[in-house]
C-alpha cells in the first residue's frame, strides 16, 4: 500500500516543510554511516538559528488488513521525506520492501532481513521505542540520515485521508490489471482492478490498490506508482487550499495516523508548508543501487550497494541544483530498439532528475545514430544539468554540443536540451554504474 509523507504531510495532514520557530528549536541533519562525509550532507549543522535546517520524515505504511485490529504489520511502505526550509525544497526517497539490511537486535549487535520486517520485530522483542522505533535506528544505520519525526498509517488510515480530498486524479503511465487483487486476503475474497493509461480519478479504495499492486508488477514499479500518488494528494489539496483549515483538518483525521508531531506543532508546519511549491519537490528510489539474490533460506531480496546507496541519498540531499535550473530534457530513443527512451527516463529519475522536467521521445525521422549525443539548446554552457546529464548516461565532452542548423528539425517540443540515444545506449550498464 502507499503511505503519503508529502501528500498526507503537506497537504490533508500538513506535516511538511520548515521548521516553526518558536515550535521547533534545533531539527538539524545529523549524518553518519557511508555518506556522513559526502559534501552537503551536513547541511544545517552548527548553524545556531533556529528553522534553517532540514528535517527528516520516516513515512510508513503498515500492511495492516482492517480485521487484523492493531495486530504488529510490516511495513509494506516506506521512504524518507526531508525538507530544507533554506531552499525550500523537499525530497521523497523511497526504500524498496525487499531491501536487505542490518537491523539492529538491541544488544549492540545486528542480524539481516527485509527491512520491511523492523517494524514487526521491534514490537515482538520488547525493542526499547517499539517496531517504529527499531525502523527509525534501521534506516538511520543503513543510510546514515537522521531521523527527526515519524509517521505511521495502515490501510484504513490511508484511504480515509484520500476520501477526505473527495478523491485524487493519477496519471496513469501503463495499462495495469490484477484479477486475484484482495484488500484482505482472505480467500475468496477478490477484488478485480484494472487500471488503463491517462489520467484516472481514484477514491481511497482504489488508490490503496493501484498502490498496491504487485502481479506483473515488482516493487521498485510499486515505488514508482506510489510516488504519482503522492503528487496527485499534494495537487489535489494545493487546489482545495487544505492549509486554510490545517488544523480543524488535523483534530478530524489525526486518528488516521500514528506520529510523534503533536498538536501544536502541526499549526507551525501548516504556517509553512506554502513555501515549498510542488515543482520543488523531487522523489527518487533507492532501485539502481540494489541487485535481486535468494538468501539461503529461499527468500527473494535486494541487496544494496552501500556506495550506490550514498550516491542516490546524496542526490536527494544535494542536487537541489537541478530542481534551480528548472531544464527541460528531451530523451530522444535514436537507439533502433523500442523503449530505451522510456527506460533512460526511469533511470534518470530514479537518481534524481526531475520528473517533471524531462521528455521521452522517438526520433521523427527514424534516424539510428552510433553515439549518444546531447545538444544544448538553452544557450548557457557547461550548466550542472548538462553535467549531470553527460554523467549519468556516459557522455564524454566530444558529445556535447551547441545545436547547429540542423539540429532543430530533430527537436518535437521546446525543450532546453535533447539527448539523441545513440545504440551504444546500454540501460543495463547504466542502471549497474549508478548503483556502484
Amino acid at each position: 500500500m502507499l503511505v503519503f509523507a508529502v501528500g498526507a504531510a503537506y497537504g490533508a495532514l500538513v506535516l511538511v516543510t520548515r521548521v516553526d520557530e518558536i515550535l521547533f528549536p534545533g531539527n538539524g541533519i545529523r549524518l553518519s554511516g557511508p555518506i556522513g562525509g559526502l559534501p552537503g550532507m551536513d547541511k544545517g549543522s552548527g548553524d545556531s538559528g533556529i528553522g534553517k535546517n532540514r528535517i527528516n520524515f520516516l513515512v510508513m505504511g503498515l500492511d495492516r488488513r482492517p480485521q487484523e485490529g492493531q495486530s504488529p504489520s510490516r511495513s509494506d511502505t516506506m521512504f524518507v521525506l526531508t525538507i530544507d526550509p533554506q531552499a525550500k525544497t523537499a525530497g521523497i526517497l523511497g526504500i524498496p520492501r525487499d531491501l536487505y539490511v542490518d537491523i539492529p537486535d538491541g544488544d549492540g549487535g545486528y542480524f539481516e532481513e527485509r527491512i520491511n520486517t523492523a517494524v514487526v520485530y521491534g514490537e515482538a522483542n520488547d525493542y526499547k521505542g517499539g517496531g517504529r522505533q527499531l525502523a527509525i535506528d534501521t534506516v538511520e544505520h543503513n543510510l546514515g540520515v537522521k531521523i527527526d519525526h515519524y509517521v505511521i498509517i495502515d490501510f484504513e488510515g490511508f484511504k480515509e485521508v484520500i476520501d477526505a480530498l473527495g478523491g485524487i486524479d493519477v496519471d496513469v503511465p501503463t495499462y495495469l490489471s490484477d484479477p486475484t487483487y484482495s484488500d484482505t486476503e482472505l480467500p475468496g475474497d477478490f477484488d478485480p482492478q484494472e487500471f488503463e493509461p491517462g489520467l484516472q480519478h481514484m477514491d481511497g479504495d482504489t488508490a490503496l490498490a493501484y498502490a498496491r499492486i504487485r502481479q506483473n508488477s515488482g516493487d521498485l514499479d510499486r515505488i514508482q506508482r506510489q510516488q504519482r500518488i503522492i503528487f496527485a494528494v499534494m495537487d489535489k489539496a494545493l487546489s482545495l487550499n487544505v492549509l486554510r483549515n490545517a488544523l480543524e483538518l488535523w483534530n478530524k483525521y489525526k486518528d488516521a495516523i500514528g506520529t510523534d508531531i503533536n498538536d501544536f506543532q502541526i499549526a507551525g508546519f501548516a504556517k509553512l508548508a506554502a513555501d515549498i511549491p510542488p515543482e520543488k519537490i523531487s522523489a527518487l528510489s533507492l532501485g539502481p543501487a540494489t541487485t535481486p539474490w535468494m538468501t539461503p533460506q529461499g527468500a527473494s531480496v535486494l541487496l544494496p550497494s552501500a556506495e550506490g546507496i550514498g550516491r542516490i541519498v546524496q542526490a536527494l540531499f544535494s542536487d537541489q541544483q537541478l530542481l534551480e535550473e528548472q531544464a527541460v530534457v528531451e530523451v530522444q530513443n535514436c537507439t533502433g530498439e523500442a523503449g530505451m527512451a522510456d527506460s533512460t527516463v526511469k533511470l534518470l529519475t530514479n537518481l534524481g532528475f526531475p520528473q517533471q522536467y524531462l521528455i521521452a521521445a522517438s526520433t521523427p525521422n527514424g534516424d539510428v545514430f552510433p553515439t549518444t549525443s546531447i545538444v544544448d539548446f538553452s544557450g548557457q554552457t557547461d550548466t550542472y544539468t548538462l553535467q549531470k546529464l553527460a554523467e549519468w548516461l556516459n557522455v564524454p565532452a566530444s558529445g556535447i554540443r551547441q545545436p547547429t542548423t540542423g539540429d532543430e528539425s530533430l527537436r518535437t517540443s521546446e525543450a532546453d536540451i535533447l539527448v539523441l540515444l545513440g545504440s551504444d545506449t546500454d540501460i543495463t550498464s547504466l542502471s549497474s554504474s549508478a548503483g556502484d
